[in-house]
Parts: C-alpha cells; structure tokens; sequence
C-alpha cells in the first residue's frame, strides 16, 4: 500500500473512531431513581412521579432532563461532567445533578427542606 492510501485509510480510520466518540457523548441516558433509605416519611408522596424513568441527554452547552411527566430542563455543566438543574413538581423545587464523570453514570435528586433525597445508576 502506498504511503497517500496509507494517511487516507488512517485518516478514514480515525473520523470513523472520533464519530463514535461523538455520538457515545451525546447518547441519552436513563435513569430510574430509588429513595435513600433515610427519607422522612414525608417524602413518598413524591416517589411515583420520581421512581420513572428520567432522561438525560448531553447537549452541546450542557444537558436536558426529560421527565417520564414530559417535563424537559436545561442542565448546566459544572465541573465538567457534572451538571444540575432545579426541577418543580406540585410547587416542591428538587435540586437534580448527574455525574457523568464516572461510569456508570448517577442522578441524584434532593428537596432541601425537608431532607429528601433520591439517587439512581445509569441503566
């Protein structure tokens, strides 16, 4: 092979490669958040519309949540990997932040007031 086919067939190679990369960054990712076994009893009100399937997508400046409700939030990012938003429900704000830092990813939700907290794994 000449040394021209050679750069062209690495070249080809390596869009091939950095495409995936690409995509596998901007792949959304599920998440299904339990109760932290030390949640006042308060807190299971909130478990139904917490304990569904959220999803999370990376965007090109940060992140959106999708709830299972079709609620969407804008994330920002900071520190990189890790972004966090404030979701409403029922006139309750939930601080949410996923760590895609690590793998495998993690979603935590909390309600500051009342000490509330939810947590999941990538699925």
């Amino acid at each position: 092979m000449s040394p021209i086919k050679k750069s062209l067939a690495f070249a080809a190679a390596l869009t091939g490669i950095v495409s995936m990369q690409v995509l596998a960054q901007s792949a959304p990712i599920e998440f299904r958040v339990t109760p932290t076994d030390r949640n006042p009893a308060s807190c299971q009100r909130w478990d139904a519309e917490l304990s569904r399937v959220h999803t999370f997508t990376p965007t090109s400046d940060g992140a959106t949540l999708q709830t299972a409700g079709g609620i969407t939030r804008n994330m920002t990012q900071n520190p990189p990997k890790v972004f966090t938003t404030t979701l409403a429900l029922g006139g309750t704000n939930f601080n949410v932040t996923a760590d895609t830092s690590k793998s495998p990813g993690t979603l935590e939700v909390a309600e500051p007031r009342t000490g509330c907290r939810w947590s999941a794994v990538a699925r």
